[in-house]
Formats: structure tokens, C-alpha cells, sequence
């Protein structure tokens, strides 16, 4: 179960369901997660509220999307890379920038997790 956090510039806002949709088929996809698994959180900021180089690592950036994902332990780096990769791609298509795209995996395992289910 993936927790996805997007910051991203105001002047994006318009895009942030694109963005869900892009960045959740992405994973669906890359790895292989049931689709109903969807758990995102999309944050605003105001130009001057997000700092980050416009050059590391050999990029060229004119703004940032930054996107943390907290997921359960057990993924190989291949497929993290493949579900990542598909994420920029998507991204890519509504017209951000690839160099604009930061992309930081978290893992987290057992006893990390609370999602209760239906109740009896």
C-alpha cells in the first residue's frame, strides 16, 4: 500500500487529477498494485516555498514536483525503478518537464501499516 505525497507549485493545480491518475496507473502498472489501492496526498505551495537545485544531478530545471512514496518493504529495485520511471513518463505526457520530477521511495515494514477494515 503506497502513500504518495506530491508538492508541486501552485500554478499547477489544475493538473493535480491528471497527476493522481498518472502517478497511480503508474504503479499499478510497474508494480503490478491492486488498482483500488489509492492513498495520495497533494500539497500546494506558493512560488519561494519549495528550494531545490536547478542543476543536480545534470538536470535542467525550471520548477519541481516533488514526490515522496512510503511503501510496504518487499519491492525489488527493479521493479521500484520501473514503477518510478513510468511515473516520470506519465508525468511527462501532461507536459512536466522530466528534469522537473524528484522522485523519493521510502520503505516501511511490519506493524508499520494501520489500515482497519470494514467493521462487523
Amino acid at each position: 500500500m503506497p502513500l504518495v505525497r506530491v508538492d508541486i507549485h501552485d500554478h499547477l493545480a489544475d493538473l493535480r487529477p491528471a497527476m493522481s491518475t498518472a502517478i497511480h496507473s503508474a504503479l499499478v502498472e510497474g508494480w503490478e498494485m491492486p488498482a483500488d489501492d489509492l492513498f495520495q496526498i497533494f500539497r500546494l505551495h506558493e512560488k519561494g516555498d519549495l528550494f531545490y537545485s536547478r542543476t543536480f544531478p545534470d538536470a535542467d530545471r525550471s520548477d519541481i514536483v516533488f514526490i515522496q512514496i512510503l511503501v510496504y518493504t518487499g519491492y525489488s529495485p527493479e521493479v521500484k525503478q520501473r514503477g518510478a520511471t513510468l511515473v516520470v513518463d506519465r508525468l511527462a505526457e501532461l507536459g512536466i518537464k522530466r528534469d522537473d520530477i524528484l522522485i523519493a521511495l521510502s520503505e516501511n515494514g511490519d506493524g508499520d501499516w494501520l489500515a482497519p477494515s470494514k467493521e462487523a
